[in-house]
């Protein structure tokens, strides 16, 4: 029951945790290009401005970072501000390629809207320059009518009046479908005309545009027909002109469009002969110019500030990254040091051990091969020499050969222990001599020469042990390999070395020999006093050995 209680108490946990999980990736799937399209979209331009601010300051979608910035102008322009738009619709151009398909829309309204604020800036060379950019982005869309239509403004505006009518009329000839389009193209082709010839009567495309305009109740389009209409009749009917400019200046007020408001407001003082009237529109329009100034540069202020509090937290945020970032690493070093030390007592343990276990192990092996080679050499070679004995003796001497054996015996039992070989180096010299001289028989014949206690006096105990192991493991390894009729072994010494030289007129040692455990031992023996040897052949026939090693009195 106790284990069911907490097997459901993880179960809820672990659910509980990916809810959360969901909901934070819900959260999260919600961009600053989101958020700032949302406050756009409802008309709070300083929310959407800061979030498509903040969106294109960061690694982000190109495309998406593109329209940002084009939103941004749209925005800064749409208030006064030209000069900031422009900087965003640089920030679209820098980021968006033209050749890129899925850029060209966004680039050519970046274009458009340049060409909007160039044409209000007076810079109608220039506009009419992003206008052609604009018209050979723009793919087959009622976008590039009006594009068209910019330039054909910038150009009537430039005084390029045949200039304009002519793109006026190839942008009906290829009849827009959008009617507040064409009415606009229509109302614009009539006031160049006019513009161009005075005699020319606009008033029947005036009216159709402004039908249009008023079946559609939009109002922008509405106050470009009233003050057409209102500049047509100045000259000719005040009246008239004074009437459409009061339209003009209602509209304005009901779209709620100052410069729109501006230019009615002006337009009625310019017509009115009503001193006082005069007055009171010259007081209403420089109250109204000057709360517009103030409104623009307040704009310019606020997107301004808005910047300048981005990048300032975005510095103070970059300050405390970087901070965060050097404790990281301080903690990272921290990490890395004491995995580095772990490590390498690790290692050091590791190998530590391996050399213990390789010295153990290679204390055995060389306590088995010095085992080996003291059965090999005391019970192998001294039952041998007993054989060759019993092989090349006529008369059988009981009480010699029963004290030889029981020396083996005694040898072979206290194998394991070190003992002294040789006694007295007077002595030594003849016991080296019975020991090769044991060898000879009447089919070989062992000549001795320079065995003298003069040159035992300068051999160690140890090397003279290890020396007569040598000797009897050659003359055993003669005796049964060589076929040997004549053998000769010279001692002599030579500037603090001594040499011992052995050679037969056997069969010697074919290409190719192998040595045995015999030989193998006398090369470790010989290596064992410092010393060093030769395996050669003697002649046309024969072996010859010679080894040397350093005296040590």
């Amino acid at each position: 029951m106790r284990l069911s209680k907490h097997f459901l108490l993880i179960i809820s946990f672990i659910l509980t945790l990916n809810l959360v999980g969901n909901s934070q990736q819900a959260v999260q799937e919600y961009t600053d290009y989101d958020r700032g399209y949302y406050y756009r979209y409802y008309n709070k331009l300083d929310s959407a401005f800061l979030y498509f601010n903040r969106y294109v300051n960061n690694p982000s979608d190109t495309l998406k970072k593109g329209k940002a910035y084009n939103y941004m102008a749209e925005m800064q322009w749409s208030l006064g501000d030209p000069y900031g738009a422009q900087q965003s619709l640089v920030g679209t151009l820098s980021t968006l390629d033209s050749l890129n398909p899925n850029h060209r829309k966004e680039v050519a309204q970046a274009y458009n809207l340049l060409g909007n604020i160039n044409v209000d800036l007076k810079l109608y060379d220039q506009s009419v320059s992003d206008y052609q950019h604009a018209v050979a982005l723009f793919n087959g869309s009622d976008s590039v009518l009006e594009a068209m239509n910019g330039m054909a403004i910038a150009l009537q505006k430039k005084g390029n009046y045949k200039g304009s009518i002519h793109i006026y009329d190839s942008i009906i000839a290829l009849k827009p479908s959008d009617p507040l389009l064409l009415a606009r193209i229509v109302d614009n082709r009539a006031r160049t005309q006019w513009l161009a010839d005075p005699s020319y009567q606009p008033l029947a495309e005036f009216h159709a545009a402004l039908k249009i305009r008023v079946d559609s109740q939009y109002a922008p389009g509405l106050n470009a027909s009233y003050a057409h209409l209102s500049d047509y009749y100045a000259a000719t009917n005040p009246d008239s002109a004074i009437w459409y400019a009061k339209k003009m200046l209602q509209i304005a007020k009901q779209n709620r469009s100052p410069e729109d408001i501006l230019e009615a407001i002006d337009k009625l003082i310019r017509l009115n002969t009503s001193s006082e009237e005069k007055v009171t529109l010259f007081s209403e329009h420089q109250y109204l110019k000057d709360s517009l100034q103030f409104y623009k540069d307040t704009t310019n202020s606020r997107f301004a500030l808005i910047r300048y509090d981005y990048q300032k937290s975005k510095a103070d945020n970059l300050v405390l990254q970087q901070h965060i970032s050097k404790q990281r690493l301080y903690l990272f070093g921290l990490g890395v040091l004491a995995f580095a030390v772990i490590t390498a007592l690790y290692i050091r343990y590791k190998k530590r051990r391996k050399r213990i276990k390789e010295e153990s192990e290679k204390a055995i092996r060389d306590s088995q091969l010095k085992t080996s080679q003291k059965v090999h050499d005391v019970v192998a070679n001294g039952l041998y020499g007993i054989m060759n004995e019993l092989e090349h003796t006529n008369t059988l001497d009981r009480e010699p050969l029963m004290t030889k054996i029981e020396v083996l015996y005694e040898k072979s039992r206290n194998i394991s222990y070190e003992e002294s070989l040789g006694g007295d180096a007077l002595e030594y010299d003849q016991e080296i001599h019975q020991l090769l001289n044991s060898y000879s028989s009447d089919k070989t014949a062992v000549l001795i020469v320079g065995n003298q206690p003069a040159f035992w006096n300068k051999v160690s105990a140890y090397q003279k042990k290890e020396l007569q192991l040598i000797l009897n493991e050659i003359m055993v390894n003669m005796k049964k390999h060589s076929r040997a009729n004549k053998v000769v072994i010279i001692f002599k010494q030579e500037a603090n070395k001594g040499y011992i030289n052995y050679k037969d007129d056997g069969i010697g040692f074919a290409p190719g020999f192998e040595f045995g455990n015999g030989l193998k031992n006398t090369v470790s023996r010989i290596n064992s006093i410092n010393g060093a040897v030769t395996f050669g052949n003697s002649g046309e026939k024969g072996a010859s050995i010679a080894f040397s090693f350093p005296l040590e009195p």
